[in-house]
């Protein structure tokens, strides 16, 4: 179990009186926990504020607050408000190259800022965010003379990118209510193979405009949605004929082909074969009693 234990950051002592001229007060008091993989962490804050997530992972992950499950997607830092009793849950960290949770109180944000931090919100890598994530576990690893003030530094500067993203309305943030939209279209692709939905029967869909859709699935999926769609249906296609004995008829329609030329014609333009001959070829290695694995297969191919 991770706790947060002596991990604190604070410049709130020393400092001048209100009388001083040409000082202004700097509050902040940030507290951090680093999980290694598999780690687990639950605590019940006793404050309000605002929990900081970011970690390095390709894959999705889940977090809990109180009893709620929520997820986050690989590549994205999440800003999650809590509230004083709250309980936040993460277990089993997902990357081995570890997890940072951060703490900030909530009078360390202030004023317009916190009018952009309602529930959650995922902030997208960029370079620069994920060159300060790397240099943030790599100070803590070491055993610098000057490691707290260097770890306040790039937690700080981590902080201050993703807020001017969220409150500039940038395309590296995405609010709570839109991702779980691109979520529920992305679900409704994959769950829904053998349907061809539109661009304007999705959004319509999930409830949102096709602008919105567009520009932020692309964003958030890293693909647009025809090419997802098209990906999704051929890997379930490729996985139908070299696993199973199923029909290339009954694969073109699973995959919302209505005629089987239509779909050997995109099969190939997508693998550079077609599906007959890539089952012709799954035969005569069967036949040789010879075992290779898709990669493989797909290696002879090219």
């Amino acid at each position: 179990m991770i706790k947060l234990e002596n991990n604190y950051i604070t410049s709130e002592n020393y400092i001048p009186s209100k009388n001083a001229r040409n000082f202004e007060r700097i509050h902040t008091s940030l507290a951090y926990a680093v999980l290694a993989e598999n780690d687990s962490f639950d605590l019940t804050f006793p404050a309000a504020g605002y929990i900081n997530i970011f970690c390095q992972v390709s894959v999705p992950f889940f977090y809990h607050l109180d009893n709620s499950p929520i997820s986050a997607e690989q590549n994205e830092s999440i800003i999650q408000q809590i509230g004083p009793g709250q309980r936040f849950r993460l277990k089993g960290a997902p990357s081995s190259e570890g997890m940072m949770v951060v703490f900030i109180p909530e009078e360390t944000l202030t004023g317009p800022l916190c009018q952009f931090l309602h529930g959650r919100v995922a902030v997208a890598d960029t370079n620069r965010l994920h060159l300060l994530k790397q240099l943030a576990f790599d100070h803590h690893r070491s055993e610098h003379i000057a490691k707290s003030i260097r770890m306040q530094s790039i937690l700080l500067d981590a902080l201050a990118l993703q807020l001017e993203a969220v409150s500039s309305g940038t395309d590296t943030a995405i609010h709570t209510p839109l991702l779980e939209k691109i979520m529920q279209a992305q679900k409704l692709i994959e769950q829904n193979l053998s349907r061809s939905y539109t661009i304007s029967e999705l959004a319509k869909a999930v409830g949102t405009n096709e602008q919105y859709l567009k520009k932020y699935f692309k964003q958030h999926v890293g693909k647009t949605i025809m090419h997802y769609t098209l990906e999704t249906k051929m890997l379930y296609a490729k996985k139908l004929i070299l696993n199973d004995d199923v029909r290339i008829a009954d694969v073109a329609r699973m995959t919302g082909y209505k005629h089987a030329t239509h779909f050997s014609m995109s099969f190939k333009k997508f693998f550079g074969i077609l599906p007959t001959s890539l089952r012709y070829l799954v035969f005569l290695l069967q036949g040789a009693s010879v075992e290779l694995t898709e990669f493989e297969i797909l290696t002879l191919l090219l």
